[in-house]
């Protein structure tokens, strides 16, 4: 078999399992805490398919599966809700057409995260861990269809690091490439799993040590989540979309002043869906405060701006700031993405938004950002 040539790879996009995936992928000896879906009256306006979770209801948004008219959806506290999770394209479901979708846009790969559904997030862990292993086989079903252009990252639980490097052991076998980690450890957010500790922690270095043999490319998306728990409302998200691209730079400060690449060079962490443009002052910024401040950071091996160059990359969507700084960030930790099926993202048309955000590059520099960082990150 001749070598796949990789022009787009889209570092960013999602898949929605049908709602009776949790059911039938759940552990057999957790299945009766799987969320369940029915048939449900809600606000007195006709049924929806939902997944029944610890007692909560949960629709799922319109937006999250690419709706991008009202068509037959009613509006609850401002946000609307689709009839059924099969609406939307089937490409978010089923692997044929997910490549069916990629020709259309003129895509090669699709680096796949978390279903988009509304939140539900268990409060048992239990149940959590069940949701994880269910999603992770039922991904790694899904790009077993195409390995070459489905590119699937699991998810593990954080609060039991033992736990943790064991799924993530079993994800790698079954062919995912990378984990899905919380930007912010101790936050419970939409995908989020409590550790309680920050980056810096010693009790991760076993983590990292597995990831760095295994491979595996940490991965973080922000979702709607905001990094103050009172800002949390996925009724009105729009403050934390405004904010929440940012907040990776905790994570990837932690990460380097606590020499975590310098240990584990295999470590790369990608932050999808949270574009780059802060990405330039971040990595000019920390630079001063090491020269400026040494005290504070002895024992730091080599210039942050160095790490961050070899380790650290981002994708974007929409982000001219990010193409006008890509010196400073470096051409070669950049990545692009399409956010595929969420109704904001460019799908069908990405060569044409593609043409304008980066008509100006060189061939060169934008084959890095649409396809060969990608290709190399995640040893396509």
């Amino acid at each position: 078999m001749s070598k796949r040539e990789y022009r787009i790879v889209n570092v960013g996009s999602h898949v929605n399992p049908p709602a009776r995936m949790w059911e039938e992928y759940f552990p057999k000896n957790l299945r009766d805490r799987a969320p369940k879906r029915v048939l449900q009256e809600f606000d007195g306006r006709g049924e929806y398919e939902a997944l029944i979770l610890e007692g909560v209801a949960y629709r799922q948004l319109d937006s999250q599966i690419g709706i991008k008219t009202d068509g037959d959806l009613v509006a609850v506290s401002g946000v609307p809700y689709a009839r059924s999770f099969e609406n939307g394209h089937p490409g978010q479901r089923e692997p044929r057409a997910r490549l069916e979708a990629q020709d259309m846009d003129g895509i090669d790969a699709d680096v796949l995260v978390h279903p988009g559904y509304p939140i539900m997030l268990p409060k048992d862990r239990t149940t959590r861990w069940g949701m994880m292993v269910a999603f992770n086989d039922w991904l790694a079903d899904f790009c077993e269809a195409a390995p070459d252009r489905l590119i699937g990252i699991g998810e593990i639980p954080l609060w039991d690091i033992n736990l943790g490097i064991e799924e993530a052991k079993r994800i790698a076998k079954r062919g995912l490439r990378g984990v899905l980690m919380p930007a912010i450890p101790g936050y419970v957010g939409a995908w989020s799993s409590p550790a309680d500790a920050p980056y810096t922690d010693a009790r991760y270095r076993p983590l990292w040590s597995a990831l760095n043999e295994l491979g595996l490319v940490i991965v973080v998306h922000a979702d709607a989540a905001a990094a103050t728990p009172g800002l949390q409302d996925y009724t009105n998200p729009g403050i934390n979309m405004i904010i929440n691209k940012t907040i990776p730079s905790e994570m990837i400060a932690s990460m380097i002043v606590g020499n975590v690449f310098h240990d584990f060079p295999n470590l790369k962490v990608v932050c999808v869906e949270t574009g780059v443009g802060w990405m330039a002052h971040l990595v000019s910024w920390m630079d001063v405060l090491v020269k400026q401040h040494p005290s504070m950071y002895r024992g730091l091996a080599g210039l942050p701006s160095e790490t961050f160059h070899e380790h650290i990359f981002g994708s974007f969507l929409w982000d001219t700031i990010g193409v006008f700084n890509r010196n400073t960030i470096g051409v070669d930790n950049m990545m692009w993405c399409n956010d595929f099926p969420h109704s904001y993202g460019p799908w069908p048309h990405s060569i044409e938004q593609i043409n304008k955000d980066m008509g100006s590059l060189d061939e060169d520099d934008r084959y890095k950002i649409l396809a060969g960082n990608a290709v190399h990150v995640f040893n396509l």
